[in-house]
């Protein structure tokens, strides 16, 4: 009966948020699923402009399909409708969570409140994206995989380590987990089954590539390793480093539980906070934007103190584990706080074996509370983002500017998408999201103009602002040139969205 607790409090978390509007990329894993409506054995092929320019979704959507297979009997539904069917990854998730903490701290609930209640957690529950499903693959995976069983060997454990690797068919950050699944068997002295887990952990991602192959005679994991390998100078990858690390104190594992050892979390702080001054320094960031910098990754260094000098084999598979994700991070195009979702839990599970109980309860409070909070912010930006689109409806249709929910609501009402540095004809309508990564044109000379900016209207904490410098969706704000952040959110009152409406002259 107590371990139904937390699945209460996580569903409590989540069913406020079922109407939440399409948001962020929701939008092209919707578009994903609707073609894989029509026709699920290419879901990747059809044109989408989501990189200023139409193109193959194949050559720019950078995830797998399996969310498009999901999503697909329920792709002309209600947001609503969509919304709920998401919600058995999240039961997976959960138990997953309650087992990690059971096998890993003797601490269930606990596991579970902060592992499934963490801000981005939370926030790919109420999402139309991959993460929810990767989340629960592998915490449940692993939690199998793990499970102390004295009547089967490991070699047994074959289903979990599928499950596991099927998380690369929702996104491809789950292939780091891969090699995880074998080194858990290895470490424990059964080299054989090592090998027979890590191969079966890889069965998923193998029918991939032979569908990928049969379906585009080409392998989509493959193109996607060019697509994200664009990032890779020093700034590039101090940045990402940067950002990763106060993603992961500030919307993952919050600086709680680091503080059994107090003298190490103090020490991980300064480092963290001095990195923070330097990045913030680099980028010429303003006061505001600068204190949240150096606030988050000091946090993000408290919380990374707690796993350092392992006492045991589990502590040292679960530091492997979190430095894998941190090394996969740095390399992608860019970071977002979401990213962290297959590789978090190592920085929960380990500190959470040593905290005191006063500790755990704290964090087991604030964690879902802050992330309730946060999920409100977003909330409203997804309502501001569907309201700018309705102001652009009320002029006729003519073309957008903008990705995220913005694209996809005016895209539905008619409005056509601009290309990148597009020469637009006479008098055309176009509206303009200030948030959602608008396409520039060409065009010189407009005949008219009205900009519209929307009011946060519940001013506070915030999970993209350009006053306080912090976007949790990701680690640039958009604008000409976009702007380099750090903090995964903060607190801010300047306005959530501008709506630009122009027409070019006669």
């Amino acid at each position: 009966m107590r371990r139904t607790l937390p699945m209460i409090v996580l569903l409590g978390l989540s069913l406020p948020f079922a109407h939440k509007p399409v948001h962020v990329d929701d939008a092209n894993f919707l578009a994903m699923a609707r073609h894989a409506a029509k026709d699920p054995w290419r879901p990747h092929d059809f044109p989408i402009n989501w990189q200023g320019t139409t193109e193959s979704a194949f050559d720019v959507l950078s995830n797998p399909p399996g969310i498009a297979w999901w999503l697909a009997p329920l792709s002309d539904a209600s947001i609503t409708a969509m919304h709920l069917w998401m919600l058995p990854w999240l039961i997976l998730a959960a138990w997953g969570a309650l087992q990690l903490g059971s096998i890993v701290a003797k601490r269930p609930n606990s596991a579970a409140l902060l592992l499934c209640g963490a801000p981005i957690a939370i926030l790919a529950t109420q999402a139309l994206t991959p993460d929810l499903p990767l989340l629960a693959c592998v915490l449940a995976g692993m939690a199998g995989l793990m499970q102390e069983n004295t009547t089967k060997t490991l070699s047994s454990k074959w289903p979990w380590a599928v499950l596991v690797g099927l998380g690369a068919v929702f996104r491809y950050s789950g292939v780091a987990m891969i090699p995880l699944v074998g080194l858990w068997a290895w470490m424990h002295g059964d080299r054989r089954s090592a090998f027979r887990l890590a191969a079966a952990a890889s069965l998923p991602l193998a029918l991939l590539i032979v569908h990928d192959l049969l379906a585009y005679d080409a392998i989509h994991l493959l193109a996607m390793t060019g697509f994200q390998s664009v990032s890779n100078t020093a700034g590039d990858l101090g940045h990402k480093t940067v950002a990763s690390i106060a993603a992961l104190g500030g919307a993952a594992a919050l600086p709680i539980l680091c503080w059994h050892h107090s003298k190490r979390a103090i020490a991980g702080a300064i480092v963290g906070a001095i990195m923070g001054a330097i990045a913030a320094h680099l980028t010429h960031q303003l006061s505001a934007p600068t204190l949240a910098t150096i606030l988050f990754s000091a946090a993000g260094g408290a919380t990374l103190s707690a796993v350092f000098k392992p006492k045991d084999r589990m502590d040292q598979f679960l530091l492997v584990w979190l430095g894998t994700g941190l090394l996969f991070l740095i390399m992608l195009r860019f970071s977002a706080s979401r990213y962290w979702i297959p590789f978090f839990a190592p920085a929960i599970l380990i500190p959470l074996r040593y905290a005191s109980r006063r500790q755990v309860l704290m964090a087991s409070i604030l964690t879902p509370l802050l992330g309730f909070a946060l999920a409100m912010d977003d909330l409203d930006l997804a309502h501001t983002q569907q309201l700018a689109a309705q102001k652009a409806m009320l002029h006729p249709a003519g073309r957008v500017a903008g990705h995220w929910g913005f694209q996809h609501h005016l895209e539905a009402a008619g409005w056509v998408p601009v290309e990148d540095d597009e020469l637009l004809g006479k008098q055309e309508l176009v509206a303009i999201s200030r948030n959602a990564w608008p396409q520039s044109t060409s065009n010189a000379c407009w005949e008219w103009m009205e900009v519209t900016p929307f009011p946060d209207p519940r001013p506070g904490l915030r999970v993209l602002t350009y006053a306080g410098g912090a976007n949790i969706h990701g680690n640039m704000l958009s604008g000409w040139p976009p702007a380099r952040v750090f903090a995964p959110w903060t607190i801010a009152q300047d306005a959530m969205e501008h709506l630009t409406v122009r027409r070019t002259c006669p």
